[in-house]
């Protein structure tokens, strides 16, 4: 059956609700949580006293495939940086042998797992191809990968069709940089052949595109990729507030990537805004390129950007942030049933974050400090199905 081991005298956040629980036990068999109740006689007790238990994170939007132009492109525009096929970015993975490649995304994941994410979704670009790597990347690596792989841009529908085919063979859905850059027919009929895959696009991230996409159309990105039945759309900077309603109102998903989006010059979605709608958001890190894949920085500045945007010190709750970075996340991304918060049945995978150490130390709200306070340095260790994190970076 495999020993039962009982974390001790532990605040623990439990739940989807993240209720935060004072001098539990959670207990673990074979890397899955039992519950929390009190060890029984053959517990292995490990002693978490001055610690609190949260679970792993679910990064909701990665680009990992830049993991090796770590701040090359600072200062340049969204269309300068990273838009194909001349954008920076592009021009860097043109230059990368297959086997370099591999080692840069595997090393991304790994500033993943050491700073507490346990699964995420990346938009692959370069295809099949780009799919492939980052599975052989992944390979023996404790981190679920959801690999949303990009199709080539402008082509003919007799083209779009067997590559789609190809691709979503090997990748988990689809992540598409612009609803203008693919026959709609096209989605369409993907969305139809592949019920369970997820589908998933920018949006609205820039200005420009999104003012041409209304002028050219009458419409906004978010309403043409809601048309054909998007699961979930990211940045939404310049979303119209209509549109969203919408997006809210048909259960799809929204992604909130505040450092990439700051960086690049492009503005920033309002959180307030989301809540008042309804919108079920996530969070992502975005780019390697320009953000480090940390959970802890990424909610931190997501929830001062919304309560500074709105003026307003309420206008964001600081729990709802950090369900947006665990349990939201593994919804959008079908994995709810194993993780995103610490509940009987679920994967035992969770950050153990030290209350002692001198940031964390005289703390009176766990969540806020999370959310606000805590980074790498305070976690003491990670947990990943039962299992300590023990892996170097390559």
């Amino acid at each position: 059956m495999g020993r039962l081991i009982g974390y001790s005298s532990a605040a623990i956040l439990t739940g989807e609700t993240m209720e935060v629980l004072e001098n539990t036990t959670m207990l673990v068999r074979n890397g899955l949580i039992l519950g929390f109740d009190p060890p029984p006689a053959e517990t292995e007790v490990v002693d978490m006293r001055g610690r609190l238990l949260c679970p792993m994170f679910i990064n909701s939007h990665t680009h990992i495939g830049d993991t090796g132009a770590k701040d090359l492109g600072i200062g340049l525009s969204l269309e300068e940086s990273v838009i194909p096929p001349d954008g920076l970015k592009h021009r860097f993975l043109s230059t990368l042998d297959r086997s370099s490649h591999i080692t840069m995304m595997r090393h991304g994941m790994i500033e993943m797992l050491r700073s507490g994410t346990v699964a995420f979704a990346d938009f692959r670009e370069q295809s099949v191809e780009g799919a492939h790597r980052l599975r052989t990347a992944a390979e023996g690596l404790p981190i679920t990968p959801v690999i949303l792989g990009r199709l080539t841009e402008n082509q003919e529908m007799e083209k779009s069709l067997p590559e789609a085919e190809k691709l979503l063979s090997i990748a988990d859905g689809l992540g598409l940089r612009d609803v203008s850059a693919y026959d709609p027919e096209v989605l369409q009929r993907l969305r139809l052949d592949y019920p369970e895959h997820i589908f998933a696009v920018h949006a609205a991230e820039g200005l420009a595109e999104e003012l041409h996409s209304r002028k050219t159309t009458g419409r906004g990105q978010v309403a043409r990729a809601l048309d054909w039945g998007v699961d979930a759309l990211v940045h939404l900077v310049h979303a119209d507030p209509d549109e969203l309603l919408r997006a809210a109102e048909e259960g799809v998903f929204a992604v909130h990537c505040p450092r990439s989006n700051g960086i690049l010059g492009d503005g920033f979605a309002n959180l307030s805004e989301w809540n008042t709608l309804g919108l079920d958001y996530c969070l992502g890190t975005d780019n390697i390129m320009f953000c480090s894949p940390d959970m802890l920085r990424e909610m931190d500045i997501a929830s001062r950007l919304g309560r500074g945007i709105n003026r307003d010190p309420t206008a964001v709750d600081s729990r709802r942030i950090l369900q947006a970075a665990t349990i939201y996340g593994a919804r959008m991304l079908k994995l709810e049933d194993r993780l995103g918060s610490l509940s009987p049945g679920k994967d035992a995978s969770f950050i153990v974050f030290d209350l002692s150490s001198p940031n964390m130390q005289y703390s009176h709200d766990p969540i806020n400090s999370i959310v606000h306070r805590a980074s790498v340095k305070d976690i003491e260790s990670v947990i990943v199905r039962g299992l300590p994190l023990d892996i170097g970076l390559e």
